[in-house]
């Protein structure tokens, strides 16, 4: 890299508008262009449209309204274009990155292309809707080492942070179990669609929880995982389960995760549950309790980095992404963690909706993938 900050391009607004704002705010960024289709977000971004007029919908919150402001009284922006065609986003050469936060049908394609390109590249999860097309992004990722994360924030935060020192730390010994409650919803009707055959909550949204899960395991390969949901609340407009519950096997180590997605919290979304062989932790996102034989102490998870920040590890994440450009150093959502994420929730989604167990050895010609370096013998 000839630059000492990294020159991106935001594909996709409306969500993308975070990383708009992210990118502005962040010392190892210069946001060159932002790319859509669609140019109203970036007439909310200049002002010729007011964002503040726009109706509140699931499409449009209040902390958009907030980015959009915060963004536009950014001096850098000033010099950010809006470009519509992406081929021309990946023409450019003092574009080195694409930050991709598009709808889950376009991530391999954009993917794979901007790889190919040459470019940088952090997308917005899933990996990719299909198994096969996951497997498709990785193969090009492995022939452009180090320019492939994928956008887990969550595994990123402070929270996660913070239980990974605990038990690095030995505190509560060798953990065994996690249990993790996620509720929030209901979704927009274009979220409650199927995409393909194997499609649903585990894919659509459970990609975060499961990949926590995964790290804060210590990066188990997952044995089985067991499944139950349904459209007990919405029916006739949800072609997947509006609920369910997993129960995922991994060696010497166990977790369970309920999930619904038909009614938002007030209070907090999450519970959260990790038990080791010396002590307990037992919270949220926002603060948790350590417990062991020695006592009880309370933990505050520190806040957000920026002042308009509204996704957990948001910030965090970027840095990772800056940090894989700039430093070449190998981030944790690389495309083998992507790869093993979607393999659990390939697995965790057929379990939930056929109600039964489902074994890793029924991947096997995709699990091998996942580690290529070992998989002659």
């Amino acid at each position: 890299m000839s630059t000492s900050t990294l020159r991106c391009a935001v594909v996709g607004l409306v969500q993308g508008l975070e990383d708009v704002y992210t990118t502005l705010h962040h010392p190892r960024y210069t946001l060159v262009a932002v790319c859509d289709t669609n140019r109203q977000p970036w007439e909310w971004l200049t002002g010729e449209q007011d964002i503040e007029s726009v109706p509140a919908s699931a499409a449009v919150f209040g902390h958009h309204k907030r980015w959009v402001i915060a963004s536009r009284e950014n001096p850098g922006f000033s010099t950010v274009e809006f470009i519509s065609d992406f081929d021309e986003v990946l023409a450019r050469k003092d574009i080195d990155a694409v930050i991709l936060v598009l709808p889950d049908v376009l991530h391999a394609p954009y993917a794979i292309k901007a790889l190919n390109a040459g470019k940088y590249v952090l997308s917005t999860k899933p990996m990719a809707p299909t198994m096969e097309e996951a497997l498709e992004i990785a193969e090009v990722a492995q022939k452009h080492p180090e320019h492939y994360m994928l956008g887990f924030q969550l595994s990123y935060s402070s929270f996660a942070s913070s239980i990974l020192e605990i038990v690095a730390s030995g505190e509560i010994g060798i953990p065994r179990q996690i249990r993790f409650d996620y509720h929030r919803g209901p979704w927009r009707p274009v979220h409650r669609k199927k995409y393909a055959a194997v499609d649903g909550a585990m894919i659509k949204e459970g990609v975060h929880w499961l990949d926590m899960i995964y790290r804060l395991s210590g990066q188990l390969p997952w044995k089985a995982i067991s499944g139950f949901g349904g459209r007990d609340t919405f029916p006739d407009s949800f072609e997947f389960e509006d609920n369910g519950v997993l129960l995922i096997d991994f060696e010497g180590f166990r977790a369970a995760h309920t999930f619904t997605y038909f009614r938002r919290a007030t209070q907090h979304e999450e519970d959260f549950l990790m038990v080791g062989e010396k002590g307990t932790i037992r919270g949220t996102f926002a603060a948790f309790q350590v417990e062991t034989d020695a006592g009880v102490r309370d933990v505050v998870v520190k806040g957000e980095c920026l002042p308009e920040q509204h996704h957990v590890g948001y910030y965090e994440m970027h840095d990772a992404f800056t940090a894989m450009c700039l430093d070449g150093t190998t981030p944790y959502t690389n495309w083998q963690t992507g790869l093993e994420n979607m393999l659990t929730c390939y697995a965790s989604q057929i379990a939930v909706a056929e109600g039964r167990t489902v074994h890793r050895t029924e991947f096997e010609s995709f699990d091998w993938r996942l580690h290529p370096d070992t998989s002659a013998s």
